[in-house]
């Protein structure tokens, strides 16, 4: 009886231990058959979420632009060039028109700087004078005797023409068909078309037209920073940053004016040569645009022109890509000559000429197939936006002495493969007063011989370190 108790009391114990774990056999059984119902049922929708996850964030090349110049703006010299007082500091953006894909992208990325220094100043010339038209007008109109219709002759007419025509068409035995097609022109709908008649029944409207022009000296204005993004298609966006200032406008006169007659400031002097500076990176040259002032190592002021330009060939005839590549550092030496010319003695002027409207319409229709006319009415609604805007600037000047090429360089775009071709033009005082002792050059008579003396050249020694452009210069 004892040994049968026993037994008894083994087998509920084993029962008892075993029965949680047959409910969570069960329960996890049941979980997972109901998780595998909701996977199958909302397949498609994790898909789709799984997909939206894995895609790769598209960059707005024009968004991050913004965050760039923001950024330089809270930067320590971003703040010297907008607080100091008495200067114009100012940005302006530019897409890229193109793809890497087409030969000429290198230039038309060259063209984008350009359109954004264009915007830039327009800036400039605007907040320095302005002249603004601006007018607007609102209309309210209602008249329903307007529905058109069609008279009897109107209808009568028609009828006569179509008898004409269908016996023409059978006599010609279908050429004026053939006519009709080859002028694109179905014949089924040139013989099924209705007449129509339409008429103005009802009308609210309200427009606006702003037009503004300046026309402003643009001497002296000069770019300072210039950005660049672009997103995973290719598409760039550049940017550019512009200051003016008395001081730095005073410099401009001085440098036409001075016949090389500058002083140097040893406080701003450098030890490193300006070519060495310029010549150790060529990816930094691919990001050079416009005309900077910088100081050598003796603290002489100097102006240093940068100019490019792409080589749209791609074959392997050698010929035929040096013969580009000249064109291409033409291209960029005319680049970087113009830029002094902007800066010495230019006038912008910019005009813009905006429209806007806001009409909604009722037309009365009426139409005619055969002697059935029926009447209906049709509304419409839109918004219209005009503009018409054009910037413009334009330097000269004229025998201007001190200038010299300082070197040439060519690079690879890093990214795309495009060959760039570039100049790098000087002015710094020593060689212009060099280039005058030069130009204006006489000789003198010996009294013995009657012969000119020969006279050696004056000559003026100077290498160049690199300085970036400092608020403290405006």
């Amino acid at each position: 009886m004892k040994k049968l108790f026993i037994q008894t009391g083994l087998a509920l114990a084993i029962t008892t231990a075993m029965t949680p774990m047959v409910l969570a056999q069960e329960t996890q059984a049941t979980i997972t058959a109901e998780t595998a119902t909701l996977s199958d049922q909302d397949a498609d929708a994790v898909a789709v979420q799984i997909a939206n996850s894995a895609a790769p964030e598209v960059l707005d090349p024009g968004l991050k632009l913004e965050q760039l110049i923001e950024d330089f703006e809270y930067s320590a010299a971003g703040q010297a060039f907008r607080s100091r007082p008495g200067m114009f500091y100012t940005t302006a953006t530019a897409w890229v028109m193109g793809t890497p894909e087409s030969r000429d992208w290198g230039n038309a990325r060259v063209m984008a700087y350009k359109e954004a220094l264009l915007k830039a100043q327009a800036k400039y010339i605007e907040s320095l004078g302005v002249s603004i038209m601006a007018e607007s007008m609102t209309k309210l109109y209602k008249d329903p005797t307007q529905m058109p219709q069609f008279s009897p002759e109107e209808l009568r007419a028609p009828n006569k023409l179509l008898e004409m025509l269908d016996k023409a068409v059978a006599v010609t035995g279908g050429k004026l068909d053939n006519e009709l097609r080859e002028l694109g022109i179905d014949p089924e709908e040139f013989n099924a078309a209705p007449r129509e008649k339409k008429a103005l029944l009802f009308e609210r409207s309200v427009s606006e037209r702003t037009v503004t022009r300046a026309r402003q000296s643009l001497t002296g204005v000069i770019p300072v920073k210039s950005w660049e993004a672009y997103d995973e298609n290719g598409n760039h966006a550049v940017a550019v940053a512009i200051v003016a200032s008395e001081r730095f406008r005073q410099f401009v006169y001085d440098v036409t004016h001075s016949k090389g007659d500058l002083a140097p400031d040893p406080s701003k002097a450098l030890s490193m040569p300006l070519i060495d500076m310029l010549r150790k990176d060529r990816s930094a040259l691919l990001n050079d645009f416009g005309i900077r002032r910088m100081y050598d190592e003796q603290g002489y002021p100097v102006l240093v022109s940068f100019g490019q330009s792409s080589n749209p060939y791609r074959g392997s005839e050698p010929q035929r890509r040096a013969d580009e590549r000249e064109l291409s550092y033409a291209a960029a030496r005319a680049d970087a000559y113009a830029n002094f010319a902007y800066l010495f003695n230019s006038t912008g002027s910019s005009e813009q000429s905006t429209g806007r409207s806001m009409k909604r319409q009722t037309l009365g229709l009426v139409r005619a197939e055969g002697r059935e006319v029926t009447e209906s009415e049709q509304e419409t609604m839109a918004f219209v936006q005009t503009i018409d805007r054009e910037i413009s600037a334009r330097g000269s000047v004229s025998n201007l002495p001190g200038t010299r090429e300082l070197f040439r360089w060519t690079a690879t775009h890093p990214m795309h493969g495009h060959e760039i071709n570039g100049v790098v033009y000087l002015w710094h005082p020593l060689v212009e007063q060099n280039a005058r002792q030069l130009r204006d050059f006489k000789p003198t008579r010996n009294s013995q011989s009657g012969q000119a003396n020969e006279r050696p050249a004056n000559q003026a020694g100077s290498s160049q370190s690199r300085n970036l452009m400092s608020a403290d210069d405006f």
